[in-house]
């Protein structure tokens, strides 16, 4: 209703434009960027290039990708599946975990919960949490890792390893393991 002099609608819209303004302001100071993704993409599948030749297969059932942060990021949240190629585009590794994350800035990868990377030889890595620094282009780990050798050999980092981006070169921390010498038994025992 309406009073004569018109103060009660007045009174009101100015009740409403305050309200709304205190809203905006509160809108304002939460940061909407590190909450909410600036793209999400289902069932990836990408491949990247470099100098004209394929380096890398990526497959993810989602990705997000956090641009407008300080620290750009893409998330794999279900998992990653990553093959990457050596200059003759033959696969010379893989690398599947159940969560990734890449930080696009500092070229940088984090790779968890059940990361199994697997080289061209058939040697199996298996770990909780890896890295992978593209400027210092190596692997590296501070967690427990375990490699498997296709002979069966067995060698655990306890505290982690480090190894070139292709898994050919690598060293461990703290070492423990279970090595097959049978083949080089059988040939010093023929040799004699």
């Amino acid at each position: 209703m309406r009073t004569p002099n018109g103060k009660y609608v007045l009174i009101v819209a100015l009740a409403a434009i305050t309200s709304c303004s205190t809203k905006m302001e509160s809108l304002d100071n939460y940061n909407i960027d590190e909450t909410f993704a600036d793209m999400s993409t289902k069932d990836l599948h990408t491949k990247y290039y470099s100098q004209h030749r394929l380096q890398t297969t990526i497959d993810a059932p989602i990705l997000d990708q956090f641009s407008s942060v300080k620290q750009p990021y893409w998330e794999f949240p279900k998992g990653v599946k990553v093959i990457f190629y050596d200059e003759q585009l033959k696969a010379q590794s893989s690398l599947t975990s159940g969560y990734a994350v890449y930080y696009t800035k500092k070229k940088l990868w984090e790779a968890r919960t059940n990361v199994e990377i697997i080289n061209d030889n058939g040697t199996k890595l298996n770990t909780e949490q890896i890295f992978g620094d593209e400027n210092g282009k190596k692997v590296f780990s501070v967690k427990k890792v375990t490699v498997t050798d296709p002979d069966g050999s067995v060698i655990v980092g306890k505290q982690g390893f480090e190894s070139d981006m292709a898994f050919k070169n690598y060293k461990f921390l703290d070492v423990n393991g279970v090595v097959s010498l049978k083949e080089q038994y059988e040939e010093a025992s023929e040799e004699k």
